[in-house]
């Protein structure tokens, strides 16, 4: 038996569409937009956000990567809706915050909500939001 998809309600289309809007602003002054893998960078494009998107990469420890971003005023944390992506949020958050980098987990705790049963991960934002607006 096929699982009933939970389609999302015109209010929260349009919440999903102004947190994109506002991240999109945000990416476009500079500030980096961290991501899981090639495929979710992908899909924020096919969305319209563009700016400095940076992968967490498996070759190197997730400190350094954190490090990496030590002259950043702030950081867009966009991992999965996954418990992986929360622990790895967290964890990018946390030590963010030990170097005086400002961790922005808005997006993802407010869009996590609003798409869970129906995108489990970043690339699969993209592809769900295209056929909730064809609807």
């Amino acid at each position: 038996m096929k699982e009933v998809i939970h389609l999302l309600t015109e209010e929260a289309l349009e919440q999903i569409d102004g947190l994109l809007s506002e991240m999109s602003k945000l990416a476009s002054e500079g500030v980096p937009i961290i991501v899981e893998g090639m495929a979710d960078e992908k899909a924020l494009k096919a969305l319209g956000i563009s700016g400095c998107f940076r992968r967490i990469s498996s070759g190197n420890s997730l400190l350094n990567f954190v490090e990496s971003f030590s002259n950043s005023k702030g950081i867009i944390i966009l991992t999965d809706f996954d418990r992986t992506g929360d622990e790895l949020a967290k964890f990018i958050a946390k030590h963010a915050k030990r170097l005086g980098v400002e961790p922005i987990t808005e997006f993802r705790d407010r869009l996590k909500p609003l798409v869970r049963r129906n995108v489990k991960d970043v690339e699969g934002l993209a592809k769900f939001l295209q056929k909730e607006r064809e609807r």
